[in-house]
């Protein structure tokens, strides 16, 4: 099987308390049923989420938050196809932005701060690359 991998980023305002975990577990729920594995990494203003599967299945996901009105100002940084899950083992997971070591927020941000609009797809992916490759211990 075919997989691609769609990088986005999209704006949105403040969430109230618990819209967050609300949103996660209903990605997940989605996402376990679509076969869809990946990554979201969230600060105050930003998401950027990585989805990786079936081609149609990211496709139906991308398109359901295209009309999710807490994403704004949606970009697709990346789309293509892939050879193997670069998050095989998350359903979605979380990254608060503000947990991603300086090291890795120094090389893949721009003048340090969590922007991903401004990226280039490469950087991004690498940034993904680094985020696969920490310790998200507690």
């Amino acid at each position: 099987m075919l997989l691609t991998r769609l990088l986005y980023a999209s704006k949105h305002e403040p969430l109230a308390a618990g819209e967050l975990d609300r949103l996660l577990d209903r990605s997940r729920i989605n996402n376990l049923r679509d076969k869809i594995t990946g990554a979201l990494v969230v600060d105050d203003h930003w998401f950027m989420q990585v989805l990786e599967g079936e081609r149609s299945a990211v496709a139906g996901t991308f398109m359901r938050i295209m009309q999710d009105n807490r994403h704004t100002e949606v970009q697709v940084i990346c789309a293509a196809d892939a050879n193997m899950r670069m998050f095989a083992d998350w359903s979605m997971h979380h990254i608060q932005a503000s947990r991603i070591k300086a090291e890795i927020v120094e090389r893949h941000t721009v003048n340090g701060a969590f922007e991903p609009s401004a990226l280039s797809a490469r950087s991004c992916t690498e940034l993904c690359r680094a985020l696969v490759d920490t310790d998200w211990g507690p």
